[in-house]
């Protein structure tokens, strides 16, 4: 009778064991597929906000160094070149994974941008009454510096969402890709400037022998 609940009880826990089996291997798979997924979304994403942080600088870069008596046609242009970033922004929003707060950062930026637009777009407005009209409560010198103060906001929300991407950190020992890109780069070039040495001295030895 013993033996029979023993053998009754082991058969008990080996169903249970498989039963526990059966539910994890889907269990597991679920989590892998989810893993990929974040993967691409990484990969899809990532290079387009290493691309919207470039284009960014260089917009805040050009405002720093403007006048107030600078050409209003390269305020439209840097206008025309935000307004490229608020449409790749809002087509980074559309991905779907995103989690909430990458998507909560995402709006952040476009908040950012759009202020950055306004400032802008007050400046070079071809409209003088308009012009006039905005001018009024605040000179040419201080749109400028909001409008540099604005990027400046953009590229330091892009370095939020570039953290918001934990398994990049975790691959690339603890680097943004942004961090990344920019390390291999200056080791590409690092490595080119001794490789080149080496090029010329070869070449000097040929010509040398002729």
């Amino acid at each position: 009778m013993e033996d029979q609940l023993v053998l009754a009880t082991w058969g008990l826990v080996v169903a249970t064991l498989l039963l526990f089996c059966a539910g994890a291997v889907p269990a597991i798979g679920q989590f892998r597929e989810w893993q990929d997924r974040k993967k691409s979304l990484a990969s899809a994403l990532l290079p387009e906000l290493h691309g919207t942080r470039t284009q960014a600088t260089d917009i805040r870069n050009t405002l720093v160094n403007l006048k107030a008596n600078s050409p209003l046609e390269e305020i439209a242009h840097l206008y025309y070149g935000v307004e490229q970033l608020c449409e790749r922004v809002e087509s980074i929003q559309g991905h779907a994974g995103l989690s909430i707060d990458q998507r909560l950062e995402l709006y952040v930026l476009s908040s950012h941008l759009n202020l950055l637009g306004l400032q802008l777009s007050l400046i070079a407005n071809e409209d003088e009454e308009i012009q006039q009209i905005a001018l009024e409560g605040s000179s040419i010198e201080e749109r400028l510096r909001k409008s540099a103060i604005a990027a400046q906001a953009v590229i330091l929300c892009l370095d939020r969402v570039d953290h918001l991407f934990l398994e990049v950190k975790k691959k690339y020992g603890g680097r943004t890709f942004t961090e990344e890109m920019l390390t291999r780069v200056q080791v590409d070039f690092d490595s080119a400037e001794k490789a080149l040495v080496d090029v010329r001295r070869k070449m000097q030895t040929r010509t040398d022998r002729m």
